[in-house]
């Protein structure tokens, strides 16, 4: 959309005042617009980023909507997409951003705004091409050169992402953000070269975020060093300086899962004849979910869809609260429930070939087991299990988005193992409950005994088992999880007993 000079001296108004926090002066000015030019609009769409810098994602949705009845610009349908990304209505969003992409005449800000639904519906070779245009647009600015890194990475393109990451660095030397990702593929060499430079920056991180970036790269450039202790001192600043913030209740989570199991208990789903046969696979983070959904989706009969995250939001509904113990007993008091997942069907039935089944790795699925299969009674829900040290150890030295409420727990050792055992119950629980739709896969017997557990699971999800399925790390397809690396690699059994690096820490 290519903006007048008016438009564009009234959008820099309206940013300056969102960014001032002058939401109440920018709301007369586009108000006044409107009633002096009723069809305007462009004010209207300001007038939905006023509301949505004001959490009033209702209202914004509304005035959007208001915009694109007046003029159907390809902008509003992009923003649209994000404010439906935003709300989880994902059927909503995806609608929106197919009409966004049939333009082309965007700035900088807006690709990128569109590679950041399209990644986030799981459309990652498109969001690539996406960020490529918003690089192109503006090649100096280093988040659109971080966010085309990330999505290089996501893709396996590992040297382009390098070398782009090293650009940035030299341009920005406290980028942090840049130097975390960058130490995640370092060799050795690299390591050693680059931890001279991140220690002579540590005087330069002063907010947490920029903190936690640096002392992860720290750390983990230490472990391609094999200098643990180092390695876990680092990993331990990191996850304090998030600790403080985050608030995790460890007990309440364990009270949570055993009201869960509960209410599970006495949980007695209405007949459902619904033949729609998903897959899941589940389990705790780094427990080798993304390994299996490597393996499966190499069937000719499957096609794998990300994590999505359409479940936990339809289940969630409008309560803000994530997974306590009044938004769970409303869930299950839900009778409606199993009729509102029927948009999960919807969505996958937009996202893959109606011949396939589809391949769901979102792995707090867990949570939902009931749920799901009281809606889809032929879904087979496949569970992942790990070592319990080295399930702790390897979420301990994995750096999660603080705004992820899903991995709170993951930011202190006795925390991460309470977790563990909490997420170890309710398998168990959902494993003898519906043994013909879940079964519990145990990472270590996976890839040390592969042929065998992985016909086991071919078998117990109906499809027929090929050799091939060993052969994932060959394929180019996206991943967008903390395995992006080892998951290009063959089967191997270096991560079994990790742990052990930091035994003096356990």
């Amino acid at each position: 959309m290519q903006l007048t000079s008016v438009q564009k001296n009234l959008q820099q108004q309206i940013e300056h005042a969102i960014n001032h926090g002058k939401l109440n002066d920018a709301h007369l000015l586009l108000v006044s617009n409107i009633n002096n030019t009723p069809n305007d609009h462009f004010s209207y769409f300001l007038l939905a980023q006023i509301n949505i810098a004001a959490n009033d994602n209702s209202k914004a949705h509304k005035l959007l909507h208001k915009a694109i009845s007046i003029d159907p610009m390809p902008l509003y349908f992009a923003h649209l997409a994000k404010l439906a990304v935003l709300n989880g209505k994902l059927l909503d969003a995806q609608q929106a951003i197919n009409k966004a992409v049939k333009h082309t005449q965007f700035n900088a800000i807006e690709c990128d705004l569109i590679a950041n639904v399209l990644t986030r519906l799981g459309h990652y070779q498109l969001a690539l091409e996406w960020q490529l245009q918003a690089h192109q647009h503006a090649p100096t600015n280093p988040q659109m050169s971080y966010n085309l890194a990330v999505a290089y990475k996501i893709m396996g393109q590992f040297n382009d992402a390098v070398q782009l990451l090293h650009s940035l660095i030299k341009q920005h030397p406290q980028h942090f953000q840049a130097h975390y990702s960058l130490a995640e593929l370092n060799d050795n060499q690299q390591a050693k070269q680059h931890l001279q430079l991140l220690l002579g920056l540590t005087e330069y991180a002063k907010t947490p975020m920029q903190q936690q970036f640096l002392h992860h790269a720290i750390a983990l450039n230490y472990e391609h060093c094999t200098d643990y202790k180092q390695a876990f001192t680092h990993f331990n600043t990191s996850k304090k300086l998030i600790y403080q913030n985050v608030k995790y209740n460890a007990q309440a989570h364990r009270e949570f899962c055993r009201q869960l199991i509960a209410l599970s208990d006495d949980h007695r789903p209405q007949i459902n004849h619904n033949n729609f046969a998903p897959l899941f696979i589940v389990g705790m983070p780094r427990s080798g979910t993304t390994l299996m959904e490597k393996i499966i989706n190499q069937s000719a009969h499957v096609q794998g869809v990300g994590e999505l995250n359409d479940i936990a939001q339809l289940c969630q509904g409008n309560n803000t609260q994530l997974l306590n113990s009044s938004v769970i007993n409303a869930v299950y008091k839900n009778s409606e429930l199993t009729t509102q997942l029927a948009q999960y069907q919807q969505r996958i039935t937009q996202l893959v070939d109606p011949q396939l089944r589809s391949c769901d790795k979102q792995p707090f699925n867990f949570y939902y087991i009931d749920l799901i299969l009281a809606a889809f009674p032929s879904a087979k829900i496949i569970c992942m299990q790990r070592g319990g040290k080295d399930s702790c150890i390897a979420n301990f030295r994995q750096l999660y988005n603080p705004a992820s409420p899903f991995h709170h727990y993951s930011y202190n050792l006795n925390n991460i193992k309470n977790f563990y055992e909490d997420c170890g119950d309710l398998i168990e629980h959902f494993t003898n409950k519906y043994p013909d739709n879940v079964i519990t896969i145990k990472y270590e017997e996976l890839v040390t005994n592969p042929i065998a557990s992985t016909q086991r699971v071919y078998a117990f999800c109906d499809l027929t088992w090929q050799e091939q399925c060993l052969d994932f790390y060959k394929q180019h397809s996206p991943s967008a999880t903390a395995s992006k690396v080892q998951v290009r690699q063959p089967l191997n059994n270096k991560a079994i007993d990790y742990w052990q690096h930091y035994g003096f820490a356990l």
